[in-house]
């Protein structure tokens, strides 16, 4: 008996999943390329493998007979977020289970399982249709989405001569709360860097504490200044190019079903939210302004008991979400200045990524396409977002393809993307294949 497409990929996707293709660390991102470049030339697609970084890229195009045919970009990434903390799974991370309807595994949704998906989509319309496509459809594949993207403009420009585009399908999307499924066309970029301060060759005896400024009080102290007391980024220029969202983008993020009650609750809140410190509009805030986090700090003695010291050094990661306009070097150097500026000529900054931000016209005739194909075939109206909150690397992809770019996928509400238990549901995957069906459906003639 004849394997179905469906089986066939999910079995594809078993076998991704396995593959612990962590960028973070450059764990098996070959062998999950290969794996992949393998399946898109069983499929039948012309397949460029570029191993040139230490993730690979990989370029697969299947061609349409029809003269003059638009061409559907289609964009993914293989690479994955690490697993820890592992005790917090309840199924092994790198084995795809099946429990109650739902998918479970590292890189179900972000991004492996939206890859299969698609390719389930292509063999069936290609199944149905005697081989033949009304549309091209070409899959830009990258393997360091996760560490921001490393050197995927390289990649980019060098196959320039091969990238067009009337329309983008990006990696992932999904539904929310609600269960509505939501349509965005942007996302914001980002700068992430490390602070680093010594305040002595090692740690001291804490009975010095009355004389000698510990490493940990200078870094706090040094992140405190950050912000003012409104809650405000308080880096003078920070704000100064942020690019103000137009009329449209406003009303459809003021249209959007997120409330404060809704995000408390999704997420468990227990501290206050910054936008009732600052009065600033929560949605607006959310999707179009900058953000400066601090992802962990480290310093001193953290084992078990007490250990009386004055800690030498300290650190601590940071990162700071951009909007478009808003250059993640320029930035990055006025956080520098802020700190020489206010005495912490000492506290060490070292950049470790970065990407602008980028959002689609969300009027544009392609991206109204997918839009009305989504509205008919859940029987109701998509939630519309001109960007979403998170980062990726759309700002890249529109350099090389100057086309819309609309994202929607496998994921739901409680995917629990880059956390443990990262899942899917079946409902939801296959719902995903009929949709990129109807959409490559759209460009017959």
């Amino acid at each position: 008996m004849n394997m179905s497409s469906n089986q066939k990929y999910l079995k594809l996707l078993r076998d991704l999943v396995a593959l612990p293709s962590v960028s973070a660390t450059h764990r098996c991102l070959p062998e999950a390329a290969q794996l992949l470049a393998t399946t898109f030339r069983e499929l039948g697609a012309q397949v460029t493998y570029d191993d040139t970084y230490f993730a690979p890229f990989v370029l697969a195009q299947f061609r349409s007979s029809v003269p003059d045919a638009q061409t559907l970009v289609i964009y993914n990434h293989y690479d994955v977020q690490p697993v820890e903390p592992i005790s917090l799974w309840q199924t092994d991370p790198w084995t795809l289970s099946e429990h109650d309807g739902k998918l479970y595994g590292r890189g179900t949704d972000d991004d492996k399982g939206n890859i299969t998906a698609r390719l389930t989509a292509i063999e069936e319309y290609l199944a149905e249709h005697e081989g033949h496509l009304p549309v091209n459809i070409t899959f830009i594949i990258e393997g360091s989405e996760e560490s921001s993207s490393q050197h995927l403009d390289e990649y980019l420009s060098k196959y320039q001569d091969q990238l067009f585009a009337d329309l983008v399908i990006w990696e992932s999307g999904g539904k929310n709360v609600h269960d509505v499924v939501e349509i965005f066309g942007g996302n914001k970029g980002i700068v992430t860097f490390n602070i680093d301060v010594q305040t002595a060759k090692s740690d001291l005896h804490s009975s010095l504490a009355g004389v000698v400024d510990s490493a940990a009080w200078r870094l706090t102290q040094a992140l405190a200044t950050l912000f003012d007391s409104e809650g405000h980024i308080a880096v003078p220029g920070f704000y100064d190019d942020v690019a103000t969202p137009n009329q449209r983008e406003k009303d459809l993020v003021r249209n959007l079903p997120t409330t404060r009650d809704t995000l408390i609750q999704q997420h468990g809140l227990t501290s206050p939210l910054l936008s009732d410190k600052t009065g600033d509009d929560l949605k607006e805030t959310l999707y179009f302004q900058p953000t400066l986090n601090i992802e962990g700090i480290q310093s001193g003695y953290l084992g078990e008991g007490v250990k009386t010291v004055l800690p030498a050094v300290a650190s601590a990661k940071l990162e700071a979400r951009l909007v478009p306009n808003m250059d993640p070097d320029k930035t990055l150097q006025q956080i520098k200045q802020h700190f020489q500026n206010e005495g912490f000529s000492d506290i060490v900054v070292t950049k470790t990524l970065g990407q602008p931000g980028y959002r689609s016209d969300m009027s544009d005739p392609e991206i109204l396409r997918v839009i009305d194909i989504t509205e008919k075939y859940y029987h109701q109206h998509p939630v519309i977002m001109p960007t979403s909150p998170g980062t990726g690397p759309m700002y890249y992809i529109h350099e090389a393809l100057n086309a819309p770019i609309a994202s929607l996928g496998v994921g739901y509400a409680h995917t629990l993307d880059h956390a443990p238990n990262e899942n899917i549901r079946l409902t939801d995957y296959n719902q995903h294949i009929a949709v990129i069906k109807e959409l490559i459906r759209s460009y017959e003639k």
